[in-house]
């Protein structure tokens, strides 16, 4: 079956924008939808990550004195602006207070502590941070890359979106037989190709939504801008004010001190009570300690799917001067966190969330297949010898950056637990490790002289080192996978049971994988390289 596509000149001209525009986003299309793909469990595998968050949830928390301790240890810590509390959670069950520490004559610097409410012990998160979330996070907008890395992610999704909307294009005229014919017999040229287009396929509304919303999130200064400057004199505080209300509440820095203000626990209780249905994630407060002082808390509702909202409260009456309950909002109130919650699949639960990462892998295999597709099309009689082994360098590189992520990814886990938690800069070596041990995967990957070779080395290392997780996690901390599952830590055994079951099926697929090159002659392989 054949729709009515695009005439001669129009379809070369889109076959080849879109060839050009994929593949020269290709491999950090590809890191920047493989670590996506982790970072939508990344509450999920906390407590993996953090043994110490292993306890019982317990809510009940005087956050009140905890702001009083903090000051204690550190007298610069600010609790007049910018001070935020995470709520424990079941993913969480510690909490985190995070706020500016300002010294004399110095520059704001950032901080956060964690509490454990069973212990009832205070830290410093800045020597005993975990790292496997965030890092993972940030890779996914290429943050690592100092000042450039965000713009370039939100451009990198732009172009995504073009190559995405070109390739619509080009293969309208017989997506549907492509669809249903697909075959892995015939040439590797007719394999990819198919390949390309179905998973393309099925994977296309997801696609589409990924560009679009991290073009938004990753290039929202560009587009505020000029809103800011033309409608708004310049003043971005009236933005963010008209698309989160509490952002446009005023405080005095005179205020006078008061200790006659509610106990925030009291707020948070009340609030709790007077909204079922919905739980409270963060805390923000203005002015603590203060008589015109302001607790602003988020409130979430999982079945909605604009089911994020806040409400602000006087700290010294419990008298609210903002709400804005989900399912009510404006507008404007609803874009930003509408896009947030259907990006990162905050709506739908685990089950979605799983939905969101096998279609993550999906547009990797899509990724790989256009490398692979664009490199067959060019293993012709039309193309000289160097010009094809310049093809082939260019995908093996690719190939090698892409596959050893995965590999690097399972390391990332191991460094998180073997490194020990006490030293300075934990952080800091466990990241090391990830990009040190990808740098060193990436020139192992080139050693070989053809793309399965490849593929077969990064699926058996990806075995080992999937395998060693859970092993890791029980050795250094003595909760073995069965003694998870014996106390229903379904967050901590989900995470062994993962990286276990990947382990298993790379050890597998490593033997369908045939050390027999048919990709290009031997005797060009040979000089390459």
């Amino acid at each position: 079956m054949k729709l009515k596509g695009l005439g001669n000149r129009a379809y070369n001209i889109m076959f080849h924008t879109h060839t050009v525009s994929g593949i020269v986003i290709s491999f950090a299309l590809y890191v920047i939808f493989f670590a996506g793909a982790f970072t939508l469990f990344k509450d999920e595998f906390y407590q993996w990550q953090n043994p110490e968050a292993r306890i019982p949830l317990v809510k009940t928390i005087d956050y009140d004195a905890v702001f009083r301790e903090i000051k204690i240890k550190n007298p610069d810590f600010q609790l007049d602006k910018d001070v935020f509390v995470t709520i424990p959670s079941k993913e969480n069950p510690l909490a985190t207070i995070g706020g500016r520490v300002v010294k004399k004559g110095g520059k704001p610097e950032y901080t956060s502590y964690t509490y454990n409410p069973v212990s009832k012990k205070l830290r410093s998160n800045t020597p005993y941070s975990t790292t496997i979330g965030e890092t993972l996070y940030r890779l996914h907008f290429l943050d690592q890359l100092p000042v450039l890395g965000r713009y370039l992610a939100g451009f990198v999704a732009l172009f995504f979106l073009f190559a995405t909307a070109t390739g619509i294009m080009i293969h309208w005229r017989n997506i549907l037989s492509k669809f249903y014919g697909f075959s892995i017999k015939g040439s590797w040229k007719q394999v990819w190709t198919n390949a390309h287009t179905v998973f393309g396929l099925i994977g296309l509304p997801f696609q589409l939504m990924y560009a679009i919303t991290g073009a938004f999130y990753l290039l929202t200064i560009l587009i505020l801008l000029p809103a800011v400057l033309m409608l708004y004199d310049g003043d971005q505080q009236k933005v963010f004010a008209m698309i989160r209300p509490s952002e446009g509440l005023k405080f005095d820095e005179k205020s006078p001190v008061t200790d006659k203000n509610i106990p925030i626990l009291n707020i948070v209780s009340k609030l709790e009570t007077e909204n079922p249905g919905y739980h409270l994630t963060i805390l923000s407060l203005d002015n603590w300690g203060k008589e015109d002082g302001v607790l602003t808390t988020r409130i979430v509702d999982d079945t909605r799917f604009t089911g994020d909202g806040l409400i602000s409260v006087q700290l010294k009456d419990g008298k609210k001067v903002v709400e804005v309950i989900p399912g009510s909002k404006k507008y404007v109130e609803s874009v930003l966190d509408g896009i947030g919650r259907v990006h990162f699949a905050r709506f739908g639960g685990l089950l979605l969330k799983a939905v969101y990462f096998i279609l993550a892998l999906f547009t990797c295999f899509v990724i790989i297949s256009g490398v692979l597709l664009w490199k067959e099309a060019r293993n012709k009689k039309t193309y000289t010898a160097q010009q094809k082994r310049f093809h082939h360098r260019v995908t093996m590189w690719y190939l090698a950056i892409c596959f050893g992520l995965f590999p690097a990814v399972a390391i990332l886990f191991n460094a998180e637990l073997l490194v020990p938690f006490e030293i300075p800069k934990h952080s800091f070596w466990v990241n090391t490790t990830f990009f040190g041990s990808w740098l060193i995967l990436i020139i192992i990957g080139l050693l070989p002289k053809s793309e399965i070779r490849m593929t077969k080395i990064f699926l058996i290392l990806t075995c080992i080192f999937s395998t060693l997780v859970p092993i890791t996690n029980g050795i250094t901390t003595g909760d073995w996978l069965w003694i998870m599952l014996a106390k229903e830590n379904y967050f901590v055994a989900g995470t062994d049971i993962f990286w276990l079951f990947t382990g298993i099926i790379t050890f597998f697929l490593s033997f369908t994988v045939k050390n027999k090159s048919t990709v290009i002659p031997r005797k060009m392989v040979e000089e390459i390289v």
